[in-house]
C-alpha cells in the first residue's frame, strides 16, 4: 500500500519530502490511515483536528481520539472548537455551509501561521 501511494504523491507531484504537511484528520477511518501512511513514508507533518460540537459525546471522544494519535506520532496537535450551530443561525448559513466555511477559514490560518512551523 505505502509503495502505490508514494507512487500516486509521485506522479501527479502532489508534494515532496521537503514539504512539511498539516493534515486534517477528523478521527475517521480515511484521516487515520492517511497519517499512518504519512508517517510511514517519512514526511513532515502535523495534525489539525475541528470540533464542530455537533454530535455531543461523540464529538469529544473523536477530540480525544485524535489527539491521542498525535501523541502517539510524536507531531504537533492543533484543534479548533466551534459552536458551528450559532455560528450558522448569525451567519443565516446551513450548518453545513457554515462547518465548512470555519473548517476552511481556520486551516487557512494554520497554514499562514505555520510558514515556518517547528515540526
Amino acid at each position: 500500500m505505502l509503495t502505490e501511494f508514494l507512487a500516486f504523491i509521485n506522479e501527479r507531484k502532489l508534494f515532496s519530502s521537503q514539504d512539511r504537511l498539516l493534515l486534517a484528520v477528523s478521527g475517521g477511518l480515511d484521516s487515520v490511515v492517511l497519517t499512518h501512511l504519512i508517517r510511514q513514508a517519512g514526511f513532515a507533518y502535523g495534525i489539525a483536528h475541528v470540533n464542530f460540537q455537533l454530535r455531543g459525546d461523540e464529538s469529544v471522544r473523536d477530540e480525544l481520539f485524535v489527539q491521542t494519535l498525535a501523541e502517539q506520532q510524536s507531531v504537533p496537535f492543533y484543534l479548533q472548537r466551534f459552536d458551528t450551530l450559532t455560528i450558522a443561525r448569525q451567519k443565516g448559513l446551513s450548518t453545513q455551509l457554515a462547518a465548512r466555511t470555519l473548517r476552511y477559514e481556520w486551516f487557512e490560518r494554520l497554514r499562514t501561521d505555520q510558514a515556518t512551523p517547528t515540526f
